[in-house]
């Protein structure tokens, strides 16, 4: 007995001093910590919860658990990490609207917050070919870009309810999506987060959608009755009041009548739709940002005599636009506005005076569209078929709206950032005056007057072959100018040595 007692003392001992060792050794990571448990590699952001950065698993179904465990401590799975693009960046500075981000697949990855590189056999969840995924209710972040290159992704099935769950940009890529049924409790859908999924349900829970969410892939669109902030109506997406058009789906009209209730229009609404012709209304002033980019039938927008106000790429690549109406109280057009507009008549109005330099062609683009200015206008003028900005003592040349085998830039220009000539074209003359060269020069011959070279913007590309002829005594002033300029596209390529261009004096 006393034995028995003894050995019952010892073990209680023994237990109670491991116990306490365990208490001891068991903390929670500190915010920031990255480790791998499962099939997932994870990222602390809280002393109970996590995020989802990679996966081990490469395909078929991914399974993302509520919780996990690491060092004896429990974590709650949060999120989904937000991913990266890869640099996918161009040079917009001639105007070409880049920066309009549709829908579809980006090419995303996750990148440690410390920079250094995740675990071997770890590969970001926007990179893996997973067919299906399935979320947990413990989610209340899905990142930007977390499937947003998931090509064969085939199905998305969330929980049932979430308490406060937001939908992150380009999270989903949609390609092999057929419908994506947002659960209740979602409550944001941020820009273009259903990817291209043809076929997408809204529950009553969601208070914001912001652009592409709807887009021009659209097919159906299932919103709660309960929903009280949003509304379809003839194949667009509104605001439940109509003061806000958000976007419109691939059902829309190709002769679309814009709710006279409409206040404001979401960016890139009508972005790569069918639409031939749209009507505004008196109460909308802004045309936004890739409102109707790449919208390749549109031919007319009318009703725009209250827009003040024009932005970036909101008409970018709408070849068969010819007319948005007399807009006599416009007084800004941003950039890339017109891009490829090239069938476009337009009268500028006698007060506009805020007009981007690459509102209408660029480097490389040459027919532009028929632009004219009012005779009030103290601005612009149209000279030799040239637009020309009129800032003080600069006259810039903006856009070539001709087609003439022989141009004259006229005295007075100080820049030229359009595109001027062409391929038909055998002679520009270039005047004095000119101090600076960022646009395309395009001819047989290209005739500089001035003794000193302008300034050619950094990796000036001659585009073709050309005949440059510059004043006497200033041939090597101009080699020097035009060769450091000179975008030399593969390390040794040499305008000189490849006979590109014949330098002369006269």
């Amino acid at each position: 007995m006393k034995k028995s007692l003894k050995t019952l003392i010892i073990t209680f001992l023994l237990v109670l001093t491991l116990c306490s060792a365990s208490t001891f050794t068991v903390h929670a990571a500190s915010k920031g910590t990255y480790f791998l448990s499962g099939k997932f590699y994870y990222h602390t952001i809280s002393k109970n919860k996590v995020e989802v950065c990679g996966t081990t698993r490469d395909t078929g179904t991914l399974t993302i658990p509520a919780s996990v465990y690491y060092k004896g401590k429990k974590y709650k799975v949060t999120q989904i990490a937000n991913h990266v693009l890869y640099d996918q960046s161009e040079d917009i500075i001639y105007g070409y609207g880049a920066e309009i981000d549709m829908p579809g697949a980006h090419h995303y990855h996750y990148v440690r917050l410390d920079g250094k590189a995740m675990p071997a056999g770890v590969k970001s969840i926007s990179e893996t070919d997973i067919t299906k995924v399935v979320l947990p209710s413990t989610l209340t972040y899905i990142g930007e870009g977390a499937f947003g290159c998931c090509e064969k992704l085939e199905q998305v099935k969330f929980a049932k309810k979430y308490k406060k769950l937001t939908i992150g940009k380009n999270a989903f890529y949609g390609e092999s999506l057929k419908s994506l049924v947002f659960p209740s409790g979602t409550y944001e859908l941020k820009e273009n987060a259903t990817g291209i999924t043809p076929d997408i349900t809204i529950p009553a829970s969601v208070k914001k959608i912001a652009p592409g969410v709807v887009n021009y892939k659209t097919k159906k669109v299932t919103i709660d009755k309960k929903n009280k902030k949003f509304k379809m109506k003839d194949g667009i997406l509104y605001s439940k009041d109509e003061k806000k058009l958000i976007s419109a789906s691939s059902k829309v009209a190709k002769n679309v009548v814009i709710s006279d209730k409409t206040v404001t229009i979401g960016n890139k609404a009508f972005a790569k739709t069918k639409v031939k012709s749209v009507t505004l209304n008196s109460n909308i002033q802004v045309i936004p940002e890739g409102a109707f980019h790449i919208c390749e039938k549109l031919v007319s927008v009318k009703e725009t005599d209250s827009i003040r106000e024009i932005r970036y790429g909101a008409f970018d690549s709408c070849r068969r636009l010819k007319t948005v109406g007399t807009l006599p109280n416009l007084e800004r057009i941003g950039r890339a506005t017109f891009w490829c507009a090239w069938r476009l008549k337009l009268t500028l109005n006698d007060i506009i005076e805020d007009i981007d330099l690459w509102a209408f062609a660029g480097k490389g683009y040459s027919q532009v569209g028929n632009i004219k200015v009012s005779e009030g206008n103290k601005h612009f003028a149209v000279e030799n078929n040239l637009l020309i900005k009129i800032e003080g003592d600069n006259r810039i040349v903006m856009a070539y709206m001709g087609e003439e085998a022989y141009v004259v830039v006229p005295e007075g220009v100080t820049e030229i950032t359009g595109h001027v000539g062409g391929y038909d074209c055998s002679e520009i003359i270039l005047p004095t005056t000119l101090k600076k060269l960022t646009g395309d020069v395009r001819a047989d011959t290209i005739v500089f007057k001035g003794k000193t070279p302008p300034k050619f913007a950094d990796k000036y590309w001659w585009r073709g072959y050309y005949t440059i002829v510059v004043p006497k005594g200033s041939y090597k002033a101009y080699k020097q100018a035009i060769t450091k300029a000179y975008d030399d596209m593969d390390g040794e390529y040499y305008i000189w040595d490849d006979d590109n261009i014949e330098l002369i004096e006269e």
